[in-house]
């Protein structure tokens, strides 16, 4: 959905409203289920205060800009996002902008909630000149996914990290393990982790790297994510670290085969809870294990591993997004590839084919670190 507002806007309207988005990143893994909102207030090509949303339950980023300037009367807003018009945690940002004299708003995308809605119509009646939304949903969405994701997908959004060489592949074969990723990458893995409710690996990651699975990093998360094990013949033990619940709000989950529930609960104990799902020829049912989850209040997970299960949730059609790093390396023949699900639904991980490939796009722009260049690809229709 594009807006024929874009044809009225100027180049210094795009740089501050662009300015605006990167703004609304720092509140990354801190404003969930909230989106992430920047806000420029700007009189001519003087900025006058920046603000953003930086905590669920906090000050919008619009307020928050404000109250940083002395006098806004005459200037303009530049917002990443509608501004609400309803009372919630906090009041309306509609009133703040009024109040404040602001004479025009810029805003990049729409509020889709019918309560919070609105507040660009509701500027216009009091008489302020307002231009947006600009651009299209799937660039909306990929800004903010969680918040603009499918309200009619009734399981959690997936998204799939992957390291990948440049001749394709995620690790050298015979299973040794190796790093192919520098420092600044993984880092950043940590600042990903921190804005996801759980983190999943399959048993072959947990068994051969007894992850820790917690975020990190700089960005401390406001609620840290759950670890999450695949385990189908049960077989997780107390001594994995990501049982250890470092800093969670919630204990680590695994989920095992229906049959092997009750004797994995006993084993484990409290240090975990354990899901039963079902199971086929090729393993566990991952559609109803993320239903499951979903039944547990885990609405967004980031998968980390390993390959056969990053085929599996390809092959099924259940992963929204996929974070690849590139690194400068090559791996050669005999590695285990990244995406064994061909674009014609053949050559799926156990070499039975299976569904064809959606379309990927990059709609964020590719960003180093260190050496690796971080690539986000979302799905298409």
């Amino acid at each position: 959905m594009a807006s024929s507002a874009a044809s009225h806007l100027s180049d210094l309207d795009y740089r501050l409203l662009r300015r605006s988005i990167l703004l609304g990143r720092r509140g990354w893994g801190r404003v969930h289920p909230n989106p992430m909102v920047g806000c420029v207030v700007a009189r001519g090509r003087e900025v006058l205060a920046e603000g953003y949303h930086a905590l669920f339950g906090g000050p919008h980023a619009e307020t928050t800009a404000l109250a940083a300037v002395e006098n806004a009367r005459g200037a303009t807003l530049y917002s990443s996002l509608e501004p609400c018009n309803h009372v919630g945690k906090t009041p309306p940002c509609t009133e703040a902008i009024r109040g404040a004299g602001i004479k025009r708003v810029v805003y990049w995308a729409p509020e889709p909630g019918s309560a919070a809605g609105g507040g660009a119509e509701h500027l216009r009646r009091a008489g302020l000149r307002v231009d947006g939304p600009v651009g299209e949903w799937t660039d909306w969405a990929a800004e903010n996914p969680f918040f603009f994701r499918d309200p009619d997908m009734h399981r959690p959004y997936l998204a799939l990290k992957l390291a990948v060489s440049l001749d394709g592949y995620i690790a050298p074969g015979g299973g040794r393990r190796v790093w192919l990723t520098g420092p600044e990458a993984r880092a950043e893995v940590h600042r990903i982790r921190a804005g996801f409710d759980a983190v999943l690996v399959g048993s072959g990651t947990w068994r051969a790297d007894d992850p820790r699975l917690t975020a990190r990093g700089e960005t401390v998360p406001r609620v840290p994510p759950v670890p999450v094990l695949l385990d189908r013949q049960g077989q997780a033990t107390r001594d994995l670290r990501a049982l250890r619940r470092e800093g969670a709000a919630r204990r680590p989950i695994v989920v095992t085969a229906a049959g092997q529930a009750m004797r994995l609960q006993g084993s484990l104990g409290e240090e975990a809870e354990v899901v039963p799902v079902s199971q086929d020829r090729r393993g566990l049912d991952l559609e109803e294990a993320l239903g499951a989850l979903a039944d547990r209040g885990v609405d967004t997970i980031l998968c980390e591993g390993g390959g056969i299960l990053a085929a599996a949730l390809l092959d099924g059609g259940l992963v929204d997004r996929i974070y690849v790093f590139l690194a400068p390396c090559l791996i050669g023949a005999g590695g285990v590839p990244a995406f064994p699900v061909r674009p014609n639904g053949a050559g799926a991980a156990d070499g039975t084919g299976g569904r064809a490939m959606p379309e990927w796009r990059s709609r964020l722009e590719p960003v180093r670190f260190g050496n690796d260049t971080l690539v986000v690809l979302d799905r298409g229709a």
